[in-house]
């Protein structure tokens, strides 16, 4: 609300009133290191289980890349650090276990084509395929830098405890067959080292056939852009995994309502046994 010093999450608020999540111990990312909450795009974890801590990581792990496009007007002087347009939320939760639960939600860059200065006309195409195309470069360099931060900080997690016990969960904006998963997985095939696979997460979803892990309609076309990945000591505990999108719309074609559109996922969830 206007003359607040930031941002209060009144609309989840009002979801969960009257419900047993009301009162869940809660965690949000920030928009930049003590900045509080951004204008959209924030991420927030309920749980019952206690807070230990919590933090948004930007580029706590890995150095942002260097990028300069050809197609920019006026054109930069330098290259400029490419920086993630939103956090990744690192929550420590207390689970009752003798280790802790280090949960990751998780929202990258969608590649869809980032502006570049100068690149669009005023009605908001392209002026040239060049641009577009490095639009294009951008948004997957933000995407795999966010992946890169992430799979760094698991890997901090490994170093100390080969054990620990970890999830990713969100919205990753990427099928299993891309990059950016292969890179968070860490498949013993990529890594080509057995002394590696104890520190490989297991995509949970890839378990349902492909019909049943769907979370986006785009165009008539079913995606699975949202997943839930696991540390091997997680994996083992999993009993159950469902993607509820038996009702799911289609975030293009909206269904035939004209005031539906936005993007809409199907929800998902996995149980573990603790």
């Amino acid at each position: 609300m206007r003359g607040q010093e930031h941002r209060a999450f009144q609309a989840l608020d009002r979801l969960i009133a009257g419900t047993p999540y009301e009162t869940f111990h809660r965690a949000t990312s920030e928009r930049a290191p003590g900045a509080g909450p951004g204008d959209r795009h924030n991420l927030v974890v309920l749980s019952r289980f206690p807070l230990l801590s919590s933090e948004s990581l930007f580029q706590h792990h890995a150095e942002p890349p260097s990028w300069r496009p050809g197609s920019a007007d006026p054109g930069y002087d330098a290259p400029e650090a490419i920086t993630f347009d939103r956090p990744i939320l690192k929550v420590r939760l207390d689970i009752g276990q003798e280790r802790p639960l280090h949960l990751f939600a998780v929202h990258l860059r969608a590649p869809i084509a980032a502006m570049i200065r100068g690149g669009k006309n005023e009605d908001r195409s392209w002026k040239s395929v060049s641009a577009w195309a490095e639009g294009y470069q951008l948004s997957v360099l933000k995407q795999i830098a966010q992946a890169l931060e992430l799979r760094l900080a698991v890997e901090t997690l490994f170093d100390a405890d080969p054990n620990a016990l970890i999830v990713l969960a969100g919205d990753f904006n990427a099928t299993g067959e891309t990059g950016t998963l292969r890179l968070l997985r860490a498949d013993p095939d990529d890594t080509g080292s057995p002394k590696l696979e104890a520190r490989r997460m297991f995509q949970l979803d890839a378990a349902l056939p492909l019909k049943e892990r769907q979370t986006v309609l785009h165009k008539g076309k079913g995606q699975t852009l949202d997943h839930i990945l696991a540390s091997p000591a997680m994996t083992e505990r999993t009993i159950d995994l469902r993607v509820f999108n038996f009702s799911l719309r289609d975030e293009v074609l909206g269904g035939g309502d004209p005031d539906y559109a936005g993007s809409y996922h199907a929800a998902m969830r996995a149980e573990f046994s603790l």
